[in-house]
């Protein structure tokens, strides 16, 4: 029988609403435990809510693993099933073979990403309740995967928030320094262990799709363009012109040779070493399409007002710039920028440089990244197709 932990008198309600965190002022008692060790939930009046791990100082105590009452390899192995069935629905595997098999809390496993790229998975492990699971996780899937290598690249800020070491290290077999994936027919490198995130920015899949169907005969602009993802599907759309912009030598490398991979004439993509904010200011904008996809500006509350100036001055540049009759995709992957809050900053930066500007589509991340309705602290992409003239 697992420990229990018992809520004070009325705080049941967000676990009767199915939302996955506790807070420590919502807690009555607990029993001593060791750091992630999951606990049975309970209200004051005795009702059983919940198994979720927990942890000893910080406000966020708990992450729910399941509302049920299974075991607890019952539970995780119910939980990487209906994940991998989800993954297989969602896109043609035929022509993809990179994207999320788990993202965290929307998959009933909160504090875990694992991104597949080929026969290679890439494990993010952000709390102490993972860490305690970290064998068993990879235990199921290397059995349900036919997996050539799994590398835990564990090194994100939620990690050190929760006490916790980085970590970077081989799990099984072999991963190798740099491999190539495929999506929607596309080819591309990926470098797990160095690049962003896992190696690519999977989210955006859907977008770049939707960059495919409205680059033929364009001039289009790429900024922060890390490997060239959206600039590949406008040249396989029949971009007239792509330019690409990233800070990262690296990335514009690798950038180049995605280009040769894919044999894309290299005089139609021109690739620029720069910081994006200084192009803008400094360069002519002859571009039909632009495609604003920034890192996150915003990764705690307290950035929220310098993130806000960010995105506001590289829609402002780009609006005051772009010709008549353009188009441009403005993302921002910032939680702390809701969508209401960024269509402001898109309102506010057109009205500046006074262009009249349409809202053509809005977008979320991938349905690999799905977002739990329990959970809307899980929704963070957002991006607005524009028309501008």
């Amino acid at each position: 029988m697992k420990k229990r932990a018992i809520l004070k008198p009325g705080r049941e309600k967000s676990l009767l609403n199915r939302h996955p965190w506790i807070f420590s002022g919502a807690i009555a008692s607990l029993p001593e435990f060791e750091q992630g060790e999951i606990l049975e939930v309970y209200s004051s009046s005795g009702q059983y809510l919940a198994q979720a791990y927990f942890h000893k100082d910080n406000s966020l105590a708990a992450r729910v693993l399941t509302f049920d009452c299974d075991l607890e390899d019952v539970m995780l192995n119910k939980h990487l099933d209906r994940a991998i069935e989800l993954r297989k629905k969602v896109f043609c595997q035929k022509t993809t073979n990179c994207f999320r098999l788990v993202n965290a809390e929307a998959d009933e496993l909160p504090g875990l990403i694992i991104d597949i790229y080929d026969t290679i998975a890439v494990m993010q492990i952000n709390t102490w309740g993972m860490q305690r699971l970290k064998e068993k996780i990879l235990s199921l899937l290397l059995k349900k995967l036919p997996l050539k290598g799994v590398l835990e690249k564990s090194v994100s800020s939620a990690r050190l928030q929760e006490g916790l070491k980085e970590e970077k290290a081989v799990l099984f077999g072999t991963v190798p320094q740099e491999l190539i994936v495929k999506e929607n027919g596309l080819s591309m490198y990926v470098t797990p262990e160095e690049g962003q995130k896992t190696g690519l920015f999977l989210d955006q899949r859907e977008m770049r799709q939707l960059i495919f169907r409205h680059a033929k005969g364009k001039r289009v602009l790429n900024c922060f363009s890390y490997t060239g993802g959206f600039s590949l599907f406008a040249l396989a759309a029949g971009a007239k012109h792509v330019t690409s912009i990233d800070v990262s030598k690296r990335a514009c490398e690798l950038a180049h040779k995605n280009t040769l991979l894919n044999k894309f004439p290299i005089e139609a993509h021109t690739i620029i070493q720069a910081d994006v904010f200084e192009y803008l200011r400094q360069k002519d904008l002859p571009f039909d399409l632009v495609i604003l996809d920034p890192p996150a500006f915003a990764k705690r509350r307290q950035d929220v007002n310098n993130a806000c100036n960010g995105y506001k001055e590289i829609n402002r540049l780009s609006l005051a710039k772009m010709p008549y009759d353009s188009l441009l995709l403005s993302s921002s992957c910032s939680y702390f920028i809701n969508e209401t809050l960024f269509r402001q900053l898109l309102f506010q930066a057109a009205s500046d440089v006074k262009r009249s500007v349409s809202i053509l589509s809005k977008h979320i991340q991938t349905p690999d990244h799905p977002i739990s309705l329990f959970h809307p602290e899980g929704d963070y992409l957002k991006s607005f197709f524009l028309r501008v003239c």
